[in-house]
């Protein structure tokens, strides 16, 4: 989730049954997809900026939907929490009457509440969608709950440092953990109580933005450039088993815009999300994808959020 300013390995198919929401599928079948949700930035009386109104979303095939029961803003935060699946198929939020997670495919119909006891806690609370939609993980520093839809289990995670997402086949969460000395260091906690973890490399304790994929061990990490050296942003895979660090790949950006969110594909290929809103009030949101076994990058999708977007979030998150 992020506020508006001026190597590889297959995804395995999850199911979920009996919930109203989709069963994973492909991207030219099932329920549309979302590109991207957003919430609207609105002027403050004396000053500044608020989140309000409803959540909205972009679909892939151009619709516009407002997830009307949504909230803007929630306790001890100044916007609330929202994730999409990895897919775009499916959307979890807080409600906006009494701020209790729920979850709904992203073209709209049933919404499911989530337990009342899993919460996804206060300031530094994190909420995210596993790929395929089937679990929801919420929670923040030290400990995370991972509620499988399907059968509605809940597994407790100790998670040392801030949970950064789900692997790219959901069996893992990724978190990284900042210290006082400067370093990052890197874990993989897994869902059957396995963790790896591997003191992060300058490169990759400097991403901004980084992803776990399904093989549990490999994390993506993206840079953002250099502005006064012209070096364009750059991706490298890290290793937490053999703490190999691959060769870089250039991307098709410029340090203005590097990238801001990845995930793997299930093609075992990194997709990653840049956005620009300082010239338009809608943001123009540029999609690459990378092949990271041969190195080619390559921008396949550009389109508009907004207007007047404060928080955007992008499949994945």
């Amino acid at each position: 989730m992020r506020q508006s300013s001026a190597a590889v390995a297959l995804l395995a198919p999850a199911v979920v049954g009996g919930l109203g929401l989709p069963a994973a599928a492909s991207a030219h079948t099932g329920p549309p997809q979302a590109r991207a949700a957003w919430v609207t930035t609105c002027e403050l009386p004396v000053e500044g900026t608020s989140p309000c109104g409803p959540w909205h979303l972009l679909l892939r095939d151009g619709r516009k939907v407002t997830v009307s029961d949504s909230a803007a803003r929630a306790k001890g935060r100044a916007t609330s929490l929202f994730a999409l699946s990895g897919d775009g198929r499916t959307i979890v939020y807080q409600r906006a009457r009494d701020h209790r997670l729920v979850v709904r495919a992203a073209a709209g119909g049933p919404v499911r509440e989530l337990p009342s006891s899993f919460r996804p806690g206060g300031e530094d609370g994190a909420l995210f969608l596993s790929p395929a939609g089937d679990r929801v993980l919420a929670g923040g520093k030290g400990h995370v709950k991972v509620l499988t839809l399907a059968t509605g289990r809940i597994t407790r995670l100790t998670v040392k440092g801030d949970p950064a997402g789900f692997s790219g086949d959901g069996d893992e969460v990724l978190a990284t953990r900042d210290l006082s000395d400067g370093t990052k260091w890197l874990y993989s906690h897994g869902l059957d109580g396995r963790t790896l973890r591997s003191p992060a490399p300058q490169f990759v304790a400097n991403a901004v933005a980084l992803a776990l994929s399904s093989d549990g061990h490999t994390v993506a990490a993206f840079s953002s450039g250099a502005p006064g050296r012209g070096t364009p942003p750059r991706t490298r895979t890290y290793d937490l088993e053999t703490a190999r660090l691959s060769d870089g790949v250039n991307l098709p950006l410029t340090s203005d815009t590097p990238p801001d969110h990845a995930r793997w594909a299930p093609d075992g290929t990194l997709v990653a999300y840049s956005y620009d809103s300082s010239t338009t009030k809608s943001t123009v949101v540029r999609v690459l994808t990378v092949d990271p076994a041969s190195g080619q990058a390559r921008r396949t999708d550009t389109y508009k959020v907004g207007p007047d977007s404060h928080t955007i979030v992008f499949p994945g998150e």
